[in-house]
């Protein structure tokens, strides 16, 4: 089997995008009432242009056992209409022995995702259950897109080479948990800087970057500076600013025509580099 890096790349090469759609349904702002049914319709016409859907757990959690039942119906529309897509859980799970391992369990044996994103606090033994499998990835939140994330995640610590913000601290870290070469880190688009920071760091590593979109991340100085030497390995989510593109009964295409013009925005910022699609 491929491990999760070869098949994050090769969901890339296949559509040509370097798009995430974040599938976060609100029954607030969906023209129809039933989740899995709004999500098939934006994932069929989203298909062709991402190469990762991501459902984030809370806003299913949220609608009680139906929102359950839906996720369920959606990882399987995105199964048969986007086969050759990543998809991630978006879960930021982390924590200690038994606990840590049922997390992982139910991420990758129950909802079967081919990843899911971390959340580090507790340290490396809080990781290590969702990393064993070279087939799954894990996608350590290092730097946020909201604005508190500095709080914490900006602090200086102590090192043998001297004071360093925690979020570094982290990254470099990572690089000695990734030993089946499956770790990946989430640095927000609305902060470029950091987002430079980390792919220095860890120059070969999947990237998630959220905030392009509704949070207002700029684009192209994301995608200089979150992908690797060969213009690859970041995937750049968006999730309001796609499935709520319209809230009418045309969400599905005008989702289509949204992650359409994402994925070529990229696209051009990557010919200008000399780092397009062959």
């Amino acid at each position: 089997m491929a491990s999760f890096v070869e098949r994050l790349d090769g969901a890339a090469e296949a559509t040509h995008s370097l798009v995430c759609v974040g599938l976060d349904p609100d029954p607030s702002l969906m023209p129809v009432s039933d989740v899995a049914e709004f999500n098939r319709g934006i994932v069929g016409e989203t298909a062709e242009w991402a190469c990762a859907f991501k459902p984030n757990l809370s806003f299913y959690e949220a609608l009680g056992l139906e929102g359950w039942t839906a996720l369920e119906r959606t990882i399987a529309s995105i199964r048969e209409l986007a086969p050759t897509a990543v998809v991630i859980g978006d879960a930021k799970r982390g924590d200690i022995g038994p606990s840590g391992e049922a997390y992982a369990r139910a991420m990758f044996g129950v909802w079967e995702f081919d990843a899911v994103t971390l959340n580090a606090w507790g340290g490396r033994d809080t990781m290590e259950p969702f990393l064993r499998d070279p087939e799954r990835g894990g996608f350590i939140w290092c730097r946020g897109s909201n604005p508190g994330s500095g709080d914490l995640q900006d602090v200086e610590t102590v090192t043998d080479e001297g004071a360093e913000p925690l979020y570094r601290r982290l990254a470099r870290e990572s690089l000695q948990w990734n030993g089946k070469g499956n770790v990946g880190l989430v640095v927000g688009a609305t902060v470029p800087q950091q987002l430079a920071e980390v792919r220095r760091l860890c120059p070969e590593a999947p990237l998630l970057i959220p905030g392009v979109g509704a949070q207002g991340g700029e684009l192209e100085e994301s995608v200089r500076k979150g992908v690797d030497r060969h213009g690859r390995r970041a995937i750049f989510n968006s999730s309001r600013g796609i499935i709520y593109a319209s809230v009418g009964r045309d969400y599905g295409e005008a989702a289509g025509r949204t992650a359409r013009q994402l994925r070529d925005a990229i696209n051009a910022v990557l010919e200008e580099e000399g780092k397009g699609w062959r």
